[in-house]
């Protein structure tokens, strides 16, 4: 990567796939820890390009420090990361890089003479519990770190089996929101409020004015 001097994504596949072959051959446990800055775009818009580079080449060096020297971190693009931890005896030693890794991106760095913070959001796939080739331990690694994302932020999450069918329904149900709106096939539909106390409906109604009413707008059943 030009900006970082970290492999980028066609290097890490390839050292991904070296992994995956390893690990078939003696029983190892990779893991794959997507990495997605959070807030990452408002200090890019605000400050600049320039400062965001800034930004990302720290953060570059400062995940890389709490790594093993046989850990790989991998710059995918924009302000996207990868983490290849090769051998995993248990679920709780990922946990706890995942932990240092958010610390690290946490702290505040100058930026140009102004304090930036960012956190990050982290998905996490284990081979071969989550994928047995590089592109599925890829691909889960990201869709569990929009699940971090949707929590909250600044977590980490491990892939479980049905988070992609769950991502691929928010898709679809957002698709056809979009066709909704631009076919006009939404409807509006007034409900009476009803005080309670007198249990009628215009109790409510400002002066000068007969009704009032509260709106839900949804697609025709």
């Amino acid at each position: 990567d030009s900006l970082t001097g970290l492999p980028n994504r066609a290097m890490f596949g390839e050292l991904l796939d070296q992994a995956v072959i390893t690990a078939r051959r003696y029983g190892n446990k990779p893991v794959v820890m997507f990495i997605d800055l959070d807030r990452f775009k408002l200090v890019n818009d605000s400050l600049g390009h320039a400062a965001g580079d800034l930004l990302l080449q720290e953060m570059a060096r400062r995940l890389k420090a709490v790594l093993r020297e046989s850990d790989i971190l991998s710059r995918l693009g924009g302000d996207e990361f990868v983490v290849l931890l090769h051998n995993v005896s248990q679920p709780e030693d990922a946990t706890i890089v995942a932990r240092k890794l958010l610390d690290a991106a946490l702290e505040a760095v100058n930026v140009l003479g102004q304090d930036c913070r960012v956190t990050a959001s982290i998905g996490i796939s284990v081979y071969p519990d989550h994928g047995e080739d590089q592109q599925t331990l890829m691909k889960n690694a990201d869709t569990a770190m929009y699940l971090s994302k949707e929590k909250g932020k600044n977590t980490y999450e491990f892939y479980v089996p049905g988070m992609q069918s769950l991502s691929n329904e928010r898709l679809v149900l957002e698709a056809a929101l979009r066709n909704a709106l631009v076919n006009n096939e939404f409807t509006l539909n007034y409900q009476a409020k009803l005080d309670l106390k007198t249990n009628r409906t215009d109790a409510l109604d400002p002066p000068g004015d007969g009704r009032h009413f509260s709106a839900a707008v949804y697609p025709p059943v």
